[in-house]
């Protein structure tokens, strides 16, 4: 278990930092600006940059995840995106396309550059890393994106964007560069990731190997890396994933966690279908698999304001998707009812199911409910949660249900079995859950219920369709981390995902399609004079989507 719990407050520090280096400088020396010095360290820029991608890639209010989550169903809300409605106006795809190039990318060029000239070479391998890690995610959801005219300054106010195969096919030799670099020796100074590089690095090359399986051959590569066995530890340890804090001043707790807390109500509901695969039901007819056994995860998943006894008339206005719907005291809204739903416009935020432990440090469910807050100070029945809980970015359980693809599909011939590999993903996608329990300091789900629900979930590969089973389980495992989900279904067509069209509810009309990318942000393409026409979502593939 990593120790460190990053801080946002560090910037603060940064910056009373360089204003204390400013009054060193003679007052009347016009010709350098004391509070903005030309050389900041490379541990505080690398700490930026993790700050910031975490945060554009997370679930609060600027990220992506959350964006994700609700086109990959794991989230639902009101408004156009409860209909795959996507503008590029929406703040979170503003703020992250914004602040991926002006904070976390500007960061750890400078990082690649100043390091390189003051021999810090562990610095520049891990700011390698992350650039690839940043870039390959921006083409998954956006497609082509400014690279090699990106990130120059003055010289450049206008880059072009490159096509997202060139950018890809860019980001191999740049993690290869940046496992030179790390192992030249040293400790990376201001990682507030605290992993081993080399396994990170050698686990996002099979990633990116797997999601551009389709359009080029890459067994050669994969059947290399896996033979070579140099991935994430099996034990999680050494997992991509950025630690929280619980401070309030300064503010330094899981993003996701203090916008889905909030005591007037969460951002999101938790989408019934979601729900009801993991459950083993099928109350709306939506046609999902069904694994035959309830999942142990569901009570670190989700968290019900309303006590486990509460009927329909405990919510506090009439509901859509009720506990008589749900067999539990669950309560949430359907995806594809918005302007449809009769009691859409009524307030459930002391009501609705909001999201638990495990995707972003919300409440164990011991089912006695209570109103999820965030406040420092809680008023009479508000409860709160573990806003340590990380950001997962990249994790052990994610290799394993890439190995498991892999096989599947053929590609890798020197791995386990598909099977054996789904059996261990499932493991240790428990395996982090317990992690995060013991965190919260809530019971761990015992050996006895994982090994049976593993045996069902085996049970079902054997009788049907291997790579639904295998993604299925993987966006089951994956949720808090959507944008992993968003690229799977693109790729493979899996997990199944609920047809408003087609489902039992007079409430549900599904209008648009699927967005196989996502809009650029607007603003971007009204300043950009070299920026491409605005993206057709439900179109404009990425490259690797075949």
């Amino acid at each position: 278990m990593k120790k460190h719990r990053y801080i946002y407050g560090l910037m603060t520090v940064f910056l009373s930092a360089l204003l204390l280096m400013g009054c060193e400088k003679d007052f009347l020396d016009i010709n350098e600006d004391p509070n903005n010095p030309t050389s900041v360290p490379v541990s505080q820029l690398l700490s930026s940059a993790q700050v910031n991608m975490a945060e554009c890639f997370g679930n609060g209010t600027d990220g992506l995840s959350g964006h994700a989550g609700t086109v990959m169903h794991h989230f639902v809300q009101r408004g156009a995106i409860n209909d795959y409605g996507l503008t590029g106006g929406d703040f979170p795809i503003v703020v992250s396309w914004t602040s991926l190039y002006a904070g976390a990318l500007t960061d750890l060029n400078i990082v690649i550059e100043q390091g390189t000239v003051e021999e810090k070479w562990a610095n520049v391998g891990v700011a390698q890393i992350l650039k690839a890690y940043i870039l390959s995610t921006m083409v998954d959801v956006w497609g082509d994106i400014p690279f090699s005219e990106a990130n120059l300054g003055s010289e450049n106010i206008a880059p072009a964007y490159d096509d997202g195969a060139s950018v890809y096919a860019s980001l191999f030799p740049m993690i290869d560069e940046g496992i030179a670099n790390v192992n030249k020796g040293g400790s990376p100074n201001g990682d507030l990731f605290s992993t081993d590089w080399i396994q990170v690095a050698n686990s996002l090359k099979l990633k990116l190997y797997n999601n551009i399986r389709l359009v080029q051959n890459v067994t050669a590569d994969v059947n290399s890396l896996i033979t070579a066995d140099g991935f994430l530890a099996n034990d999680g340890s050494n997992d991509l994933e950025l630690d929280y804090g619980s401070s309030f001043a300064p503010e330094n707790r899981n993003p996701g966690y203090v916008q889905e807390w909030s005591a007037g109500g969460a951002f999101f509901y938790i989408d019934p279908y979601f729900f009801e695969i993991m459950r083993g039901q099928d109350s709306f007819g939506h046609g999902g698999i069904d694994f035959g056994i309830q999942d142990p995860r569901i009570p670190y998943y989700f968290f019900n304001q309303l006590p486990s006894s509460s009927t329909d008339g405990d919510a506090e206005n009439p509901c859509a998707y009720c506990p008589s719907d749900a067999g539990t005291s669950f309560l949430s809204i359907y995806s594809y009812s918005f302007n449809i739903d009769p009691n859409e416009g009524f307030d459930q935020g002391r009501s609705q199911t909001v999201a638990g432990l495990y995707p972003l440090g919300g409440r164990y469910d011991d089912g006695e409910g209570g109103i999820a807050s965030n406040a420092s100070t809680l008023l009479e029945g508000q409860v709160s949660g573990n806003p340590t809980i990380p950001h997962r970015l990249l994790n052990y359980y994610e290799v394993l249900f890439i190995r498991a693809e892999l096989a599947e599909a053929g590609v890798s011939t020197v791995d386990q079995d598909a099977r054996t590999l789904l059996g261990m993903a499932i493991d240790a996608s428990f395996a982090k859950v317990n992690e995060y329990a013991a965190i919260a300091g809530a019971p761990a789900i015992s050996n006895a219920d994982r090994d049976a629900y593993r045996v069902a979930v085996l049970a079902a590969y054997d009788a049907g369709d291997g790579m639904e089973v295998i993604m299925t389980q993987k966006w089951i495992a994956s949720y808090g981390n959507s944008l992993v989900s968003y690229a799977d279904y693109r790729r493979t067509g899996f997990p199944r995902l609920h047809n408003g069209n087609t489902d039992a509810l007079s409430v549900t009309v599904q209008t648009r399609d699927f967005p196989v990318s996502f809009p650029y942000d607007t603003d971007n393409l009204a300043l950009n004079p070299n920026a491409p026409s605005q993206r057709i979502i439900a179109l404009d593939k990425v490259f690797w989507d075949n």
